[in-house]
């Protein structure tokens, strides 16, 4: 990565990315920070211009609008992207026939299309570069079928899916993807995905800050998954070895 200039983060306006963003301006790459929240985001900038003296331009972007997503990249097209960073998800909690369709269709539009969509654009300038990398965030949540997360968790084994599948395809080129899978983390994401209904968070939160480091850490040594925090790798190990699949969306049906 120290031959790496520019970085985009998605989703940089708080949580994880925003320590993303911090993190890889720290490590001196300039960086371009999406989210909906311009407040925040013109924050974050003023903070990373003062700390670090790298340049940061931000964009406020809605990637749940494949319009925005394709306006977004016209207006990057200038910069030479090195790592790319699909941080920017979101997830909906309850019953699926309870579920709002259209939310549905936005988190399946962030969560999965964009990502895709963004992925493909700058892995094939990397490609032709020989040069680069992606780091794409998924979940534990897509280790398994989760009820009640029932959408979120299929589009989280989604980017886990793809992300090995590109880590496998694009190595030959020089250009590293990695698949983040986090469990519980003191971000907004529980805000959005249980709006006004009480919820359980499974026990201490982790720090947004230490996914984010410890990400960046596991990319710079060319690792295809990083799951923070040894709870999380056991239940991973547990979703994926030991238990049947069916018997696990029938646990967490309750």
């Amino acid at each position: 990565m120290k031959d790496f200039k520019w970085a985009i983060v998605t989703g940089g306006s708080s949580g994880i990315g925003r320590e993303f963003v911090l993190e890889l301006s720290r490590r001196k790459l300039n960086v371009i920070a999406t989210g909906r929240d311009e407040k925040r985001l013109k924050q974050l900038a003023d903070e990373v211009k003062e700390k670090f003296k790298t340049q940061v331009h931000t964009f406020v972007v809605d990637l749940s609008s494949p319009q925005k997503v394709k306006r977004f990249i016209e207006e990057v097209s200038s910069f030479e992207i090195d790592l790319l960073v699909n941080n920017a998800g979101f997830g909906l909690y309850g019953e699926f026939v309870k579920l709002d369709s259209e939310e549905i269709e936005n988190m399946i539009e962030v969560n999965v299309k964009a990502l895709t969509v963004l992925s493909h654009h700058f892995a094939k300038q990397m490609v032709q570069r020989r040069r680069g990398g992606i780091i794409n965030v998924s979940s534990i949540a897509g280790y398994m079928p989760l009820a009640y997360f029932n959408a979120y968790s299929a589009t989280k084994a989604y980017v886990y899916y793809l992300s090995l599948a590109l880590w496998a395809e694009l190595k030959k080129y020089n250009v590293h993807v990695l698949c983040v899978a986090p469990g519980p983390t003191r971000t907004r994401f529980f805000e959005r995905a249980f709006k006004d209904q009480s919820f359980r968070t499974f026990g201490k939160l982790m720090d947004p800050k230490q996914v984010a480091f410890g990400a960046i850490e596991a990319f710079e040594k060319r690792k295809p998954i990083y799951i923070p925090a040894f709870k999380n790798r056991l239940i991973s190990f547990a979703a994926k070895k030991l238990l049947p699949d069916r018997l696990l969306a029938r646990f967490t049906a309750g």
